[in-house]
Formats: structure tokens, sequence, C-alpha cells
């Protein structure tokens, strides 16, 4: 039985289209992906694969939309049944290791969960409470936090394994500590930040930039752990019933949340900044997010390969391209060699410039998710 949902299918001519998988069970990404779709279908045939099971029939020219834990689970079943593995260029791991304080505004550090372990205070840059995350993507059980020295160490040794997606576990009393050698991201925290944007690199430019969630601080007004966001799906729930009340005649309710639009060329600038200082490539491509504050300038605050991106928010044209830069960033047979040749080359740069490389699952993740698909 296939996983699909859905599939739309691309005009038939001398020259059949190829298939492009989205891998998610969550429909809106699917929908998302439709205005850009339609754009393409007589290049591409979109399948919505739910990620039940391993990608049915992907062929070496097809491309995909995954999530990186899926990911790492194909790879997973594909080694196990002999198949070669799904190859996918990425940004560099450490690259907001390389920008300036003038885009980052805050202590950015990279160490290894031994050098954490080992640590009696925590770096002088940072607070008391730093934000902590694995470098190397998600992990349930660890989420993005801001933890103490000892929160931070005390989670590492007793990551719990629950939603990890692996037939073996047998549920959240199932605990394993973090691998020593995985390397976990610790960042300063960053205060008044009113709206959350995301920008689309491709073909090293900055794309498109769309708005995301907006702050509007801690409902009691004191804290500062407990914010109120808005998202864009909030918003637009929120104006649909808005232009209801109106239709029926009764006064719309003001002071709804909305996005300052100038933002959008501000969005654009400043990560177009970040790509000129990190001296990126032609190929160069990921969705970057940016901080807007009350009263401050903008920062980066991260940046994740477009393959595994969500669509938030943008135009049907904007998708497409999108959809195309993801396509190109599958790495087939044939240059899997070169790839890999230059890989020494990348690890001595330390991973802080503008190349792009393949991702390769960190022994966290492969130890998390490694064993959904297998039996």
């Amino acid at each position: 039985m296939k996983a699909s949902a859905e599939k739309i299918h691309g005009e038939q001519g001398d020259s059949p289209a190829r298939d492009f998988h989205i891998v998610t069970d969550l429909q809106w990404i699917w929908e998302s992906f439709k205005s850009g779709e339609e754009l393409l279908s007589g290049q591409w045939n979109f399948e919505h694969d739910l990620g039940l099971w391993p990608i049915p029939h992907l062929g070496e020219n097809d491309a995909l939309w995954i999530d990186p834990a899926s990911l790492v689970a194909n790879n997973a079943w594909r080694a196990h049944d002999g198949q070669p593995p799904i190859l996918l260029l990425a940004p560099p791991d450490r690259w907001l290791d390389g920008l300036s304080q003038r885009l980052l505004d805050r202590p950015v550090a990279f160490r290894s969960v031994a050098e954490i372990l080992d640590m009696h205070k925590l770096p002088e840059a940072f607070s008391e409470r730093p934000w902590a995350q694995p470098a190397e993507g998600r992990i349930s059980g660890f989420r993005a936090a801001r933890r103490s020295l000892a929160q931070l160490q005390h989670d590492l040794l007793t990551v719990s394994d629950h939603g990890s997606g692996s037939r073996a576990s047998t549920g959240p009393a199932h605990r394993r500590q973090a691998p020593e050698e995985s390397i976990i991201r610790l960042e300063g925290h960053i205060t008044d930040i009113t709206e959350e944007w995301m920008v689309a690199v491709a073909g090293g430019v900055a794309l498109a930039a769309s708005p995301y969630c907006i702050h509007q601080g801690s409902p009691d007004g004191a804290s500062s752990e407990s914010e109120e966001i808005v998202t864009i799906f909030d918003l637009s729930a929120t104006r649909q019933v808005a232009s209801s009340i109106e239709a029926e005649g009764i006064a719309g309710k003001s002071g709804m949340p909305h996005f300052d639009e100038g933002h959008r060329s501000m969005a654009l600038g400043i990560v177009g900044d970040a790509l000129t200082q990190s001296h990126v490539q032609d190929d160069f491509a990921g969705m970057i997010d940016v901080a807007f504050r009350a009263e401050r300038p903008p920062v980066i605050l991260e940046i994740a390969p477009l393959w595994c991106s969500g669509p938030y928010g943008f135009s049907s044209t904007e998708q497409a391209s999108i959809l195309k830069a993801i396509a190109s960033g599958r790495v087939g047979a044939a240059e899997e060699s070169g790839c890999h040749a230059g890989a020494d080359e990348r690890a001595m740069r330390n991973e802080q410039d503008g190349t792009m490389k393949v991702f390769t699952a960190g022994p966290w993740m492969r130890q998390h998710y490694a064993q959904r698909y297998i039996r």
C-alpha cells in the first residue's frame, strides 16, 4: 500500500515529468505548496507522502521536501535494504558562527556534549540561562529552550526516547544519554522581539520574505519567559472571523495584530548583508529567520535547508522558485564523489563560510530516528 494522500500530475509529453515528493503528515504544508506546484505541473508530478513508511519508488532524479528526522529514517531503511542514501545539499552547520555581532547581537557558540558535561561554569559571554539546542537538528525529548548549566547537563544525560518514532521503543520511560560527540548550539537570549520573518535564499541571493509570527509580550506584563505569540495562521483565522462580523454590520475588532509591511525590504536587506559577509556561492540556498525588535535593529536568528522549511505565506511565483531550488539541491549518484571530495577542506574551514555541503545526520539524530522503519 502506498503512503500517498494526493497527487498532482504533470502534463505528459515527450519527456515525462519527474516526481516531487512532499513528505509530511501536516496537511497545511502540502496545501501551502500547491500554488507553486500548479505553476510547475508540466515539469513535475507532485506527490504527498505521509511519511508513515519509507518513500516508495524514489527515482534518482526525483525531488523531495522532507524533515531531517524522516530523512534519517529513510536513509537508515535504504542502507538496511541495500540502497544508496538520499543526498541533499544544506547550508553549513555553523554558518551563524561566521556572522558579525552587527547581524547577531548575541553570543553564539558550538560545544560538544562532552565539553558541556565537563564544564563548571558557562562561557563568560553567556547569561546564566542561554538557549541550547542540538546543532544537527531537532531531537524529540530535547527541545530548544533556555537552561542553566545544571539543567543543560541534566537534560543531556537523561534525554527521553519518547517521540523518536522507533518501533523498538517501549515508551517515554526509555531514556538514553546524548552522544558525547554531538554538538550543541548555545545562544544568548534576545529580548524585545516584535516580529519574525522568513527569507528564502536561492542561487546565492535573498529571493523572498514572508512574516510568520508576532510577539505580543507576556500576558502579565512581567515575565519574559512566557510570551504570547500570534502566528500567520492565527491571523488568517482572525481576519476571516472579523470579515464575517463586518459583513453583518457589527464593528470589527480594533487593534487586531498585523505585520509591518515595511519589514519585508528590511528582512531582505539584512539577509543580503549576511550572504555577502559569508561569501556564499552561486548554489547557496536556505531559509533564514530574521527577528525584528522594538528599539533595536533586526537580527539573524537561524538558518535551515530549504528542503525542510515551512512554506509560510509565500506567493505562487515565490513558492515555484523555492520548489525549483529544493529540486536542484538533491545530489545524484554522478555528483556524489565530487561532493565528498571537498569534505575535508570544508571541515578545515569549520563550516562557517557560504559553501553548501551534503547534509550528514549527526550521531544523536541517527541514534534517535534510524530505527523508525526498521523492525
